[in-house]
C-alpha cells in the first residue's frame, strides 16, 4: 500500500508537472497507525509546489475525493511547517457520514518527524498519530 500511494504521488507531482518539479515534497510515514483507527493513512505526502500553494494526498484523499485535496499553510518557519486540510463527505464502513474530517499536520524540518490530527468537522476530539517525514524534490 505504501509504495502504491508513492507511486501515485511522484506519477502526479513529478513526472512532467512543471511547476510542482521544482516545488518539494515531504513523504511521511505514520508509525502508530493504530491511533489514528483508520483516519489517518500510514503514508502521506505533503506537496509544496513553486506556487507557494500545498496539497496533501494520502490513502483517504485518493479513496474519498480521487486525488489530492487543497491544504492551508498555518505557519511555516525555520523550526517546523503546519498545514491544514479537509476531506469532505467522509463515510465509515458502517455508513456514517461526516460532512468533512478536518486534518492538522505539524513537520519539523530538522528531524522530520510528523504528527497529525483528525478530527471529524463539529466534533470536540479526534484521533492523532505521528511518524516521520523526508524531504524529497524528485
Amino acid at each position: 500500500m505504501k509504495s502504491l500511494i508513492l507511486s501515485v504521488l511522484c506519477a502526479a507531482f513529478f513526472a512532467g508537472a512543471g511547476q510542482a518539479a521544482q516545488g518539494f515534497l515531504y513523504d511521511c510515514d505514520m508509525v502508530d497507525n493504530g491511533q489514528g483507527r483508520g483516519w489517518i493513512s500510514p503514508k502521506i505526502a505533503v506537496v509544496f509546489p513553486k506556487d507557494g500553494t500545498v496539497r496533501v494526498v494520502d490513502a483517504l484523499t485518493l479513496y474519498f475525493v480521487k486525488d489530492a485535496v487543497q491544504g492551508k499553510i498555518l505557519q511555516d518557519n525555520d523550526a517546523r511547517v503546519v498545514v491544514r486540510w479537509s476531506i469532505p463527505r467522509a463515510r465509515t464502513d458502517t455508513g456514517i457520514s461526516f460532512n468533512a474530517f478536518d486534518y492538522r499536520a505539524s513537520i519539523a524540518k530538522g528531524t522530520g518527524r510528523i504528527d497529525v490530527t483528525a478530527r471529524p468537522r463539529s466534533y470536540d476530539t479526534g484521533v492523532t498519530s505521528r511518524g516521520t517525514c523526508v524531504r524529497r524534490t524528485q
